[in-house]
């Protein structure tokens, strides 16, 4: 297997995705990635720049020689993410999927995991009250 195809198998495993998912952000046609892999040869030049781009955490000395870390480090001149409270879970995690920054995505996870907590509290207060209120009406029912 090329040794770049290689590398770029070890960073999809690293990154949890699926081969049509790294194709797809790379701009690459279906299946062309997967054929390398299962193949063992290499992919079109052109395909490099697009993957670079795509996934600015890795290293492309790595990429191109093996030297060096998979991953570069974050940058200090990272945006920070804009995490929005009160937006839509899905909005919030898709904000998280983008975050350049494992620092920037475990804190928005912490606060979308303690929103999310302070919501479910809610819910079992009011499902409780509810209860609460219907067992009231029960009683005063059958009192009567």
């Amino acid at each position: 297997m090329s040794q770049i195809v290689s590398r770029l198998s070890d960073y999809i495993k690293h990154k949890k995705l699926s081969v049509r998912q790294f194709e797809k952000s790379a701009g690459m046609s279906n299946g062309s990635l997967g054929k390398a892999i299962k193949n063992g040869t290499d992919i079109q030049t052109k395909y490099l720049d697009n993957i670079i781009k795509e996934f600015p955490d890795l290293n492309p000395t790595w990429l191109l020689t093996g030297e060096g870390d998979m991953l570069l480090p974050p940058t200090a001149n990272e945006p920070e993410p804009q995490y929005t409270k009160g937006s839509s879970s899905t909005e919030n995690l898709v904000q998280i999927l983008a975050s350049p920054s494992q620092t920037g995505r475990e804190q928005i996870l912490k606060e979308e995991v303690l929103r999310l907590k302070q919501t479910l509290e809610e819910i079992r207060e009011l499902h409780d009250k509810g209860i609460m209120d219907t067992l009231k009406d029960l009683l005063r029912k059958s009192d009567h």
